[in-house]
């Protein structure tokens, strides 16, 4: 259940952004590789406030490995919501 004021995201399609990364998480990894990437977030929890979410990339995104991630989990900061599902 999301906090009051707060919409579920579930649906929307996002966009990765490094520059938000940086900006709330400075002294993590940039994940630069998924810099642009656009998904679905095709489901999200809220633990009091902190909305992380599960994005279905539209295109795999490659990893430092050379694997490729279809499924990736992050926290809401780290996107632009480019379309909301609830507008």
């Amino acid at each position: 259940m999301m906090k009051a004021g707060v919409t579920d995201p579930t649906g929307s399609l996002v966009r990765f952004s490094t520059e938000k990364r940086q900006l709330y998480f400075p002294t993590s990894s940039t994940y630069g590789l998924f810099d642009g990437e656009v998904g679905l977030v095709i489901s999200s929890t809220d633990n009091h406030g902190d909305i992380h979410v599960r994005v279905r990339w539209l295109k795999p995104v490659l990893q430092t490995n050379g694997s490729y991630a279809e499924i990736s989990d992050f926290n809401l900061l780290n996107f632009v919501v480019v379309s909301s599902a609830h507008e």
